[in-house]
């Protein structure tokens, strides 16, 4: 079943409409020290991509979701931006050039819920990064996972057309052995309080071990990286919820 179609990339992007200032914030300063371009896989509908275009960064951005790239280009479009934006999943991409910076932000690496996948998509990622070239991402940790299992939830949002809104129902469940979190999502699109058009996706999502990533990395090449606490350059402690990796390329290849 896909995921982040039409109902849900319009959710996803009136729920969450810009990036978290301290998210924001951290990243930038690393795109500002960056030895080259810059590309976010996963940019979804732009949150992080559009800022750092608005500040004259050269950056690009590629995501599997039409939907979601589709809202990021009319975003651009109204601010009177030139996106440059990519239609293909993170284990699909194939550049020419190599970039300073490729960023991975807001738990999105989680959605590689298969292992050798997620494996070969770092990779993929170093061998697209320059010499000491960075690439950071943010991993969710077991310890997030949400307390409210197997509980139905309902929320809803407001569209830009009157007597419009998207509702959301959700049933979570977690599976302890593979560490996915699994969402079955149900999106209703009502006017004047009656359905128009319903969809159905179920979304999974991985977490990891507080170390698990450690043991993953030397074997995609990145021989030096650190982990942070979520944007804070100090150490992770046992209890955090995300974890951030600074992974550097080694300066000889």
């Amino acid at each position: 079943m896909e995921t982040y179609n039409n109902l849900c990339a319009q959710y996803y992007d009136i729920d969450k409409p810009t990036a978290p200032h301290d998210a924001l914030n951290f990243y930038l300063e690393y795109a500002k020290n960056a030895n080259g371009p810059i590309f976010e896989p996963m940019c979804g509908t732009g949150r992080f991509l559009i800022p750092m275009l608005e500040r004259g960064f050269d950056i690009e951005g590629s995501d599997a979701s039409t939907h979601m790239l589709s809202i990021c280009k009319e975003k651009c479009a109204a601010k009177g931006l030139k996106a440059k934006l990519h239609q293909q999943f993170l284990n699909e991409i194939a550049f020419d050039k190599k970039f300073g910076l490729i960023f991975i932000p807001s738990g999105s690496f989680g959605l590689l819920t298969d292992i050798a996948e997620a494996k070969f998509c770092l990779k993929k990622l170093y061998d697209h990064l320059l010499p000491n070239g960075k690439l950071l991402f943010e991993v969710e940790t077991i310890h997030a996972v949400p307390h409210t299992l197997g509980q139905h939830r309902q929320q809803s949002v407001p569209t830009k057309h009157n007597n419009e809104k998207i509702v959301l129902d959700t049933v979570s469940s977690y599976d302890n052995k593979s560490q996915i979190f699994k969402t079955i999502c149900r999106y209703d699109l009502m006017l004047n309080n009656k359905i128009i058009l319903t969809e159905v996706e179920n979304f999974c999502v991985r977490y990891y071990q507080d170390d698990e990533m450690d043991k993953w990395l030397p074997e995609a090449g990145f021989q030096m990286f650190s982990r942070y606490k979520a944007f804070d350059h100090t150490p992770p402690d046992d209890t955090d919820e995300i974890i951030i990796y600074e992974c550097i390329k080694n300066p000889l290849t």
